[in-house]
C-alpha cells in the first residue's frame, strides 16, 4: 500500500512540476523527497496540503480538492490485516489536509465511510 501511494504521490508532483521553481529551499527539499518516490511518515502526510498551497500561491486561486473512494483501500487494509495502520494514516493524510482552510475556498469532501 505504501509503495503505490508513494507512487501516485509522486505521479501528482511530476504532473504539477512546473510550480518548482517558485518554492521556496526547504519547500524544493520536500518536493524532491516527494517525486524520488521514497518518503518518510512526516513529508508523505502533508504531501496533498503542500501541493495544495503550492498550486494556491502558483495560480494565486484557492484549491479545490475532491477526496473519492479511499474506503476501497481501507476494505483491503482491512482484509489483509493491517487496517488499524491504514487508518491511522489515511486519518493523518485527509485530516490534514481538511484542517487546512486557509488554502481553500471551498473543500469538498467526497468520503464513503466505512462502518
Amino acid at each position: 500500500m505504501q509503495a503505490t501511494l508513494c507512487k501516485k504521490l509522486a505521479g501528482l508532483y511530476q504532473e504539477h512540476e512546473y510550480v518548482y521553481d517558485k518554492l521556496g529551499k526547504y519547500e524544493k527539499l520536500n518536493f524532491d523527497k516527494v517525486i524520488s518516490g521514497t518518503l518518510k511518515y512526516e513529508i508523505t502526510k502533508d504531501a496533498l496540503v503542500d501541493l495544495s498551497k503550492y498550486l494556491k500561491d502558483y495560480h494565486k486561486k484557492k484549491c479545490i480538492v475532491l477526496i473519492d473512494e479511499y474506503d476501497h483501500t481501507l476494505d483491503i487494509a482491512y482484509r489483509c490485516q493491517y487496517y488499524e495502520e491504514a487508518r491511522g494514516f489515511f486519518s493523518d493524510l485527509f485530516g490534514a489536509l481538511l484542517k487546512v482552510s486557509i488554502y481553500f475556498d471551498c473543500l469538498h469532501r467526497i468520503m464513503q465511510v466505512i462502518t
